[in-house]
């Protein structure tokens, strides 16, 4: 993909890099949860065990920032490409049919993305006035987390359904040119 750069639109190059940039800010913040919560759960321990007077609001923040956590790092974990996949299955069929398979996979999670997304702000804003019962913040902030990841992953499948077909344009050519040699040599 790296040689391809040169040739590539650059509208498509420019969503890529922001891509990659957005990618790097969602690890960071990813690293600022975990560590927000090491903390705060550590704190909870200290103060519940050793000070025998436990913090109302750690647990139900530390909720809150988990599943932060677990849908960002979903977001993240589809720009890397790092779901799991049933690749036994997937090697069995041949590449046409499995650049179809891979197209119809990305298109059905792209459904769910924006089920996800609506559903998503619906939920938010229902939820916007509500408190949370420890620390009497707007569950829409909690809630909030739905949407984004949603909004993110949206955008990393929206760039790897370029880079696929980006791939596509660039390998169907090579592999053209693989044959035509391959049948002058015979």
């Amino acid at each position: 993909m790296k040689g391809d750069k040169k040739t590539m639109n650059p509208f498509l190059r420019l969503l890529i890099k922001f891509d990659d940039f957005l990618a790097k800010g969602e690890a960071a913040v990813l690293i600022a949860l975990v560590s927000v919560m090491t903390v705060i759960v550590f704190l909870q321990v200290v103060y519940r065990y050793l000070l025998t007077q436990p913090l109302v609001w750690s647990e139900e923040l530390a909720r809150y920032l988990f599943v932060w956590l677990s849908l960002l790092g979903a977001a993240l974990a589809l720009q890397k490409r790092g779901h799991f996949g049933f690749e036994i299955l997937y090697q069995k069929f041949s590449s046409p049919k499995r650049q179809l398979l891979g197209f119809l996979i990305h298109l059905l999670i792209g459904l769910l993305l924006v089920i996800l997304l609506s559903q998503g702000i619906t939920l938010v804003e229902k939820t916007a006035q509500q408190e949370s019962p420890a620390m009497g913040i707007a569950m829409g902030w909690a809630y909030a987390c739905i949407p984004v990841a949603a909004a993110l992953m949206l955008f990393h499948l929206i760039i790897i359904f370029f880079k696929d077909g980006l791939k596509e344009q660039t390998t169907e050519p090579q592999s053209a040119q693989c044959d035509a040699a391959a049948t002058k040599k015979h």
